[in-house]
């Protein structure tokens, strides 16, 4: 490009036309629009106090587990198996917590993946129970197991709306792998009801029936987590053919 052409386009970009400015009709419903939109928001609490709701969370739902169902399993299992069982369960709950809180404030670093904790998460359980407990046979299998299930169930579900309470408060990007952390979370809970509940040492049940309800979890929060992903999307949608019908 020439200096001749040079200059002539910054005469062009530094021309002002005044033919161009909107008028101030379309300036007031413009303001008028952005206005209407325009909510108050709280600041986001510290990581402290969303691990801390977390935990209190947690905790409240097997506590009242425990007080409805009874310790029968806590009080099956010998010493070394407490330790092992719920030393892990912790962690687990600890570092599924850590991967929901990390979701809910965008660009926060993970020292792991939070896929990869979905994933490794219910492995590390199942791994953990084969060495910890037996194989044995039992003929009501599939009747006790589906019980353990419903109950596991049934205390994961108002600890995931707790969570949901939680996790609403932050600007999640991925909907689907927050909502998988904190199904998981959820069903995390319902497992510890279950082991402090479930007097049945067999490591097949224990797989199964407990471990499975931290499955669902995960499916479950990752489906819900994409609905409200493709709601977001439908209402972005709607919103742009708005505001495109309204230039027009």
């Amino acid at each position: 490009m020439t200096f001749r052409e040079m200059d002539g386009l910054m005469r062009v970009l530094d021309h002002d036309d005044d033919g161009l400015r909107p008028s101030e009709s379309v300036l007031h419903r413009i303001e008028v629009a952005i206005s209407q939109n325009l909510k108050p928001i709280r600041p986001l609490a510290s990581s402290r106090i969303l691990l801390l709701g977390c935990a209190i969370n947690f905790l409240s739902v097997v506590a009242v587990g425990a007080l409805l169902l009874g310790i029968n399993g806590w009080g099956a299992l010998n010493v070394a198996q407490r330790i092992v069982l719920f030393v892990t369960l912790s962690v687990s709950a600890f570092s599924l917590a850590m991967s929901m809180v990390s979701q809910m404030v965008p660009g926060s670093r993970h020292v792991i993946s939070p896929a990869v904790v979905i994933v490794a998460i219910p492995v590390a359980l199942m791994m953990v129970i084969e060495a910890t407990f037996r194989f044995q046979r039992e003929p009501a299998f599939l009747a006790t197991g589906m019980m353990c299930m419903k109950n596991g169930l049934k205390y994961s579900i108002p600890g995931g709306f707790l969570l949901w309470l939680i996790l609403r408060r932050g600007a999640v990007l991925y909907p689907k792998l927050a909502g998988a952390a904190a199904g998981g979370l959820a069903g995390l809970t319902g497992l510890s009801v279950l082991e402090v509940n479930c007097p049945n040492l067999n490591a097949l049940h224990i797989v199964v029936w407990h471990v499975g309800v931290v499955v669902i979890g995960c499916v479950g929060g990752a489906l819900l987590g994409g609905a409200v992903e493709s709601l977001e999307r439908l209402r972005k949608r709607e919103r742009f053919f708005d505001e495109r019908n309204f230039r027009t």
